[in-house]
């Protein structure tokens, strides 16, 4: 790789928790985290299977009341640079990454414990009206909050190709095959979580028609989803025509 391509994706690492929780452009969702990595290392096919499918496992999967989720977005971006600067599969990749959402779990509750420091410094230096301080312990906190996920991607960058690429030279075809099947089963498990907060019972006849599209007429997702929202546009507008219309103002009857 050329030092420009490593600049841009140690950079991105720092700036995608950052993004999650402060500007909100969307570059912390999965599949753009995996986009701009393919982008950047010249194989944007890959970054968009294995962001896609790390998307799926995010969806319906918030962090409330401050609980700490699987981080996705630093995954796809681990995953899709090991995958690519290792010349494996995309599925690899996708395996690969799943650990590292878990791992990013344990850094994000470490993020918060220790921002929990700069916020009680922050309330004291606001009770003294020493509000520079108070800037200070902000920018404390963001650049706490940048680490988390800044320091796995540089490590990544760093020793990751070198020591995954020794570690799956030894590793024998049978788990590699093994491991190639999970990547395979990963979509279909975000799926599935995504289906069980949905009200599939309300809605289970659409379910079977996007089934019959995809496995039968052998239709790309892309036209699936087309096809899905064009139906929720005819839905939706039939459903505002039916609205019974109520007159304001006006005489009545009697009068």
């Amino acid at each position: 790789m050329q030092f420009w391509q490593v600049a841009l994706i140690v950079l991105y690492g720092f700036f995608i928790n950052y993004d999650k929780n402060g500007t909100m452009l969307g570059t912390s969702q999965p599949v753009t985290a995996g986009m701009l990595i393919g982008l950047i290392l010249g194989d944007i096919a890959t970054g968009l299977y294995i962001g896609g499918t790390l998307q799926l496992m995010t969806l319906g999967i918030s962090s409330f009341g401050g609980a700490s989720v699987p981080d996705y977005q630093t995954a796809a971006l681990v995953g899709t640079y090991i995958a690519i600067t290792t010349g494996q599969e995309a599925s690899i990749g996708i395996t690969l990454a799943i650990p590292v959402a878990m791992l990013m779990v344990q850094l994000d509750v470490l993020k918060w414990t220790t921002n929990i420091f700069f916020q009680n410094k922050a309330e004291k230096y606001a009770d003294e009206e020493n509000y520079k301080a108070v800037e200070l312990m902000h920018l404390c906190g963001v650049a706490n909050t940048m680490l988390t996920s800044g320091i796995p991607v540089l490590l990544t960058v760093i020793v990751g190709p070198t020591v995954v690429g020794k570690v799956i030279e030894y590793i024998p075809e049978w788990l590699t095959g093994g491991l190639t099947v999970a990547g395979g089963l990963l979509p279909a498990l975000g799926i599935g979580l995504l289906l069980r907060y949905l009200p599939v019972r309300s809605y289970f006849g659409y379910l079977i028609i996007g089934f019959v599209v995809a496995v039968y007429l052998n239709i790309p997702i892309l036209g699936v989803a087309l096809l899905g929202a064009a139906i929720a546009l005819i839905l939706f507008k039939k459903n505002s025509m039916a609205q019974p219309v109520q007159a304001v103002g006006g005489m009545d009857e009697d009068e």
